[in-house]
């Protein structure tokens, strides 16, 4: 069975979502690599965009995004709760990830978690899983709507990681 190696959730909401990305190589420090700011959206049909050091996530409207990171010693597993988005390699030029938030053309970034290894191809899952609160007094109204996101990350087979 497979174990998660290290996580982190901060708790921190991201405002104006549009997705996560490598954050040295979003920031331009990391020349000749493309950032999240070099991509194009997702097209009309789809929830998901993916390049190198990127992930453009379109969101549920009027919802307050949160984001977990998880690193695994192998494949990982999905929780039957939560809707499976995007499953796939990613390229990370710097291995730390983090979300973005973009108002306005203006770029936002969020505290970043380390994978511990440069310049390496990661299999990686993108899972979402929305929070209503619509019938529940018991919570304040302005958590009525969350949408959650956990990455996943995990070497391809035969590789360690550095953690």
């Amino acid at each position: 069975m497979k174990i998660i190696l290290t996580e982190h959730s901060d708790g921190i909401e991201i405002c104006d979502f549009f997705g996560f990305a490598d954050l040295e190589a979003a920031k331009d420090l990391r020349p000749m690599q493309p950032g999240i700011q070099d991509m194009r959206e997702p097209g009309l049909d789809q929830r998901i965009a993916t390049g190198p050091n990127a992930i453009i996530v379109c969101a549920e409207t009027d919802s307050r995004i949160y984001a977990r990171y998880e690193l695994w010693d192998g494949p990982a597993t999905i929780d039957s709760a939560w809707e499976e988005l995007w499953t796939g390699n990613l390229f990370m030029a710097s291995g730390r990830i983090c979300g973005v938030g973009n108002y306005m053309g203006e770029m936002r970034y969020y505290p970043d978690f380390d994978l511990g290894q440069e310049m390496t191809l990661w299999h990686t899952r993108v899972c979402s899983k929305l929070v209503d609160n619509d019938r529940d007094p018991g919570f304040p109204r302005d958590i009525y709507r969350i949408n959650l996101f956990t990455l996943q990350f995990w070497l391809p087979r035969g590789c360690s990681s550095s953690r």
